[in-house]
């Protein structure tokens, strides 16, 4: 018999970090479910084992959220909840060092993980899914289908970053004739001095853009089904106007009969 599918919880205060977790997890088949980073996770957790619901197994934790004391809740967590597993991480600095590590665990959090950034993707990811799944006491690590969302990941990095509008270098402006290059010009004279300034374009940033995650947890299929569709498509033949058909030529006889032609038919 198949043991039952472990439970996360993933609190984080980035929602792309969030989301990012949830896809890696569930490679894993472990049920998640995102909770804001914003309430009272202590009240939360309490409420659901007083409704004698299902708690989770493992609680994925930003240490940076700014409404939660991460070390106040892992010290509560270990003493109401001593079988769940809290473990830390973080994003804005990545690295954890051996200290606030074994800090961490003394207060009650099973590890401290880093956040995901962009040039260590795979390796900080295939790492921490590693000391998850070991706590857990998994069987093994779903290799293929951790590949194949770090795979996604990583192609709609790829493509937010190409079609950003910071990575176009645009070309620098001609001076006017008689204006040396870095000096502007003063204001027009006919122009309002209460006109607003232009609003400048705000450049998203890509990993602050969730599209490619969502996009990401499709069917890896559908892009073969609509190549699928594409190709079995037949268009329609081309149209023929009127004016380029041929016009029957007509004669007139002698007697005034009129012989009719029209592709060498005669009516």
């Amino acid at each position: 018999m198949d043991a039952p599918q472990k439970l996360a919880f993933v609190v984080q205060s980035n929602r792309l970090q969030g989301l990012m977790w949830q896809a890696l997890l569930k490679s894993q088949k472990l049920a998640v479910i995102l909770e804001p980073a914003k309430g009272d996770l202590a009240d939360c957790i309490s409420q659901i084992a007083s409704a004698g619901l299902t708690l989770p197994d493992v609680i994925v934790l930003d240490a940076e959220a700014a409404e939660l004391n991460p070390y106040e809740f892992c010290r509560w967590c270990r003493a109401a909840f001593p079988k769940m597993q809290v473990f830390l991480t973080r994003c804005r600095q990545l690295h954890v060092s051996d200290t606030e590590r074994r800090w961490a665990k003394q207060q009650g959090a099973t590890d401290f993980l880093s956040g995901f950034d962009r040039d260590t993707l795979m390796s900080s990811a295939t790492e921490n899914v590693k000391r998850i799944l070991t706590n857990l006491d998994y069987p093994f690590l779903n290799e293929k289908a951790l590949l194949t969302v770090l795979l996604n990941i990583r192609r709609q990095l790829s493509t937010t970053q190409a079609a950003s509008p910071s990575q176009v270098k645009r070309p620098d402006p001609i001076p006017r004739e008689g204006v040396l290059p870095g000096l502007s010009l003063a204001a027009s004279p006919t122009a309002s001095a209460d006109s607003p300034p232009a609003a400048e374009a705000v450049t998203p940033d890509p990993l602050n853009d969730i599209d490619w995650v969502t996009s990401g947890l499709r069917a890896l299929g559908s892009g073969k089904a609509r190549k699928a569709a594409k190709e079995s498509f037949t268009p329609p033949p081309p149209a023929v106007k009127s004016n380029a058909l041929p016009k029957p030529a007509d004669k007139k006889l002698a007697d005034g009969t009129t012989v009719r032609r029209y592709r060498g038919v005669v009516y």
